[in-house]
């Protein structure tokens, strides 16, 4: 008997052990920074199928569409005394953006002086969440998470290019409301 109470802590140990050996998820990070007046967070409930044409969306379209469950979004916005704590933050990130589980698909440019990546966790062919990382020390940085249930990234970047940008904007206007206000403030780095 006692040999199987000690295999069973053992057991244990070794499991607890391996887990803390893996470093914080994304969502962790999200977690922590959700009392912090530092970061905009928002789970942006879109109504995918408004952001489009319906004539221009098939039977496949909607199955996409339907692989998606929320969009989670955090954002820093860079001011002009905080370089040092956007530098710590970004630093975070990117140890986290590292980890094995998260996979990178590609590096782009955006918003003239911004740079960017996307990323995955899951396969190629069924992804579970989608990541998309863009910093500017000029601006701030943010991170949008996709969350759903094996997604297609080839079938959700077709789906991408119907999107009605009017129609987008306006959810997204709508889902951050008053707290858009963070995107008005004129004291960032220039």
């Amino acid at each position: 008997m006692k040999k199987k109470a000690l295999y069973f802590i053992t057991m244990l140990a070794g499991l607890l052990f391996i887990s803390c050996g893996q470093g914080p998820s994304l969502q962790q990070y999200f977690v922590e920074k959700m009392d912090d007046s530092a970061f905009l967070i928002v789970n942006i409930p879109l109504n995918l199928d408004s952001l489009f044409l319906k004539k221009d969306i098939s039977e496949e379209d909607r199955r996409v569409i339907s692989s998606v469950g929320k969009l989670n979004l955090l954002f820093y916005r860079m001011k002009k005394d905080q370089l040092e704590q956007y530098k710590e933050e970004v630093g975070k990130l990117k140890k986290i953006l590292a980890e094995n589980r998260y996979q990178h698909l590609m590096d782009f440019k955006a918003f003239d002086r911004a740079q960017g990546n996307l990323l995955f966790e899951g396969t190629e062919s069924n992804i579970d969440e989608g990541i998309v990382f863009v910093e500017s020390e000029n601006f701030g940085f943010g991170v949008l998470r996709i969350l759903g249930d094996d997604i297609n990234p080839a079938a959700l970047m077709r789906l991408g290019k119907k999107v009605d940008p009017n129609q987008l904007e306006k959810q997204v206007k709508n889902s951050i409301g008053s707290m858009g206000a963070i995107f008005e403030d004129t004291d960032t780095v220039e």
